[in-house]
């Protein structure tokens, strides 16, 4: 049998050791291959935003995960912004599906209005089966909260219940189903059997996909909704019934009115309304 040889260590080397087992014990391979690889992420998402991004307070390696989840693999744009025809979502000029170098419109991006008809039980005369289902603005407000000044723990609330935290389209109650039957059409979802959609909860958007994200890629959805710039609803107004959906507001109503230089004419018109 063969003996097993023994030496003496110098400290030097022993020290040395002692720092790479410990450094291999702190990170573990699979979770530096998991550090890379997220880096990468974050890169590709920083590199395909449509849009400026406003870095400042953010932390950038959540922007860019967050960049990367809702462009390139939620397509959340493809649902949260309603342009028409012939380009939809893309910039004149820039529609891919004509073979023109891509480019997502950055006037409409994120700003909601993709209408999805109503999801309410047909009812009264009309068969009115409720208000469209409009989807919402995604970006932030004057005070850089993202989806219309949502907050943080309001926003992972909603991706992982589904809350409607702006109650815009309630499910019916008895008296408002009876003026249905009248002939009325309340903004309500009016429910029948087999068919009873809970209007406290947003109806359409698949939270119920969203809720199985980890809390770290919510985060860095939200900071991303919080980095892009703000569209207010003058350049895709809400359709009659739903007037919330896409209601935005870019600058801080506490914010003193611009003072616009009138001549003598303008004000001598202006005293006489």
């Amino acid at each position: 049998m063969k003996s097993i040889r023994s030496f003496k260590t110098t400290a030097p080397v022993a020290a040395f050791a002692a720092i790479l087992i410990t450094g291999m014990v702190s990170n573990p391979p699979h979770l530096q291959a998991q550090d890379s690889n997220e880096a990468l992420l974050i890169q590709k998402g920083l590199t395909i935003a449509p849009v400026p991004l406003n870095m400042s307070g953010k932390d950038q390696n959540l922007v860019g995960l967050g960049s990367y989840l809702v462009n390139a693999v939620g397509d959340c744009n493809g649902c949260h912004t309603a342009g028409g025809p012939p380009n939809f979502d893309f910039a004149a000029g820039r529609n891919p599906y004509f073979g023109q170098p891509k480019m997502i419109d950055p006037a409409i991006y994120l700003s909601g209005g993709r209408n999805f008809g109503p999801v309410g039980t047909p009812a009264g005369p009309s068969g009115y089966g409720g208000p469209a289902i409009i989807a919402r603005n995604l970006t932030p407000n004057y005070a850089g909260l993202a989806e219309g000044g949502h907050t943080l723990s309001q926003f992972d609330h909603i991706m992982e219940t589904g809350i409607d935290f702006d109650h815009i389209h309630p499910t019916c109650t008895a008296a408002q189903l009876t003026a249905i039957e009248g002939g009325a059409t309340p903004v309500c979802i009016p429910t029948g059997a087999g068919n009873r959609p809970e209007g406290i909860l947003l109806q359409v958007m698949p939270w119920p996909t969203f809720q199985n994200m980890s809390d770290h890629d919510l985060d860095a959805i939200y900071e991303y909704l919080s980095s892009i710039p703000c569209i207010d609803n003058t350049t895709s107004m809400p359709p009659p019934g739903a007037p919330n959906e896409l209601r935005n507001q870019c600058t801080s109503p506490t914010a003193p009115a611009a003072a616009v230089p009138v001549d003598a004419d303008n004000a001598s018109r202006s005293s006489r309304h």
